[in-house]
């Protein structure tokens, strides 16, 4: 079955669990279009590592795309459309969060 087609059944079924899942939806149609038209079963290991990194350093939205991801291979599995999945088995570990730089007030003395 090809990717997008799987991308659309996936963003259904969870839109008719009552999940808005809009991010979630641009995020799969950019993997879709990035991956080009190849059905589920043919994406490759390399192409989703590349996917995940983007262009720049790694960050929290490697996380969240990882997720998604496994989401969308969990759906395909089940249902039969692919065998595998091409996420990669060891998850980096991330940076830690920033936090801002906070600037006490002035107190004025009175």
């Amino acid at each position: 079955m090809e990717l997008i087609d799987v991308v659309t059944a996936y963003v259904a079924m969870q839109r008719s669990l009552g999940l808005r899942f809009e991010a979630a939806d641009r995020l799969l149609r950019q993997f879709a279009h990035q991956m080009g038209s190849v059905g589920i079963a043919d994406v490759s290991p390399d192409a989703v590592v590349e996917f995940l990194q983007g262009t720049g350093p790694l960050t929290a939205t490697w996380r969240l795309k990882y997720n998604v991801l496994a989401g969308l291979y969990r759906f395909a599995i089940s249902r039969g459309y692919s065998e595998t999945c091409p996420l990669p088995a060891n998850v980096p570990t991330l940076p830690p969060p920033q936090t801002p730089m906070c600037t006490q007030p002035e107190s004025s003395a009175a």
